[in-house]
């Protein structure tokens, strides 16, 4: 599914999108074949994970502490942050 997916992702979000393309593929299988089929709904995912991910980039004071923070977030299943 990822095949299918990162290339529309990449047309929204070029820079981030290997990350953000895994942060979906988290979600539940239904939901990202909705994201396949719906450019909205997907525009809308890849703009929340894009906010996750400046959050998260504010938080972090060096590369170090970014990593950490990114491995919490990792950790955390995809749903309980965008579901």
């Amino acid at each position: 599914m990822g095949e299918n997916l990162y290339p529309l992702i990449d047309q929204l979000e070029h820079e981030h999108a290997a990350k953000v393309t895994g942060m979906l593929l988290e979600m539940d299988q239904t939901e990202v074949l909705h994201l396949l089929e719906s450019p909205d709904a997907l525009k809308s995912k890849v703009s929340e994970a894009m906010d996750v991910l400046r959050n998260v980039q504010q938080q972090a004071n060096s590369p170090a502490d970014q990593l950490c923070v990114l491995s919490e977030l990792w950790a955390q299943p995809f749903c309980q942050l965008f579901c």
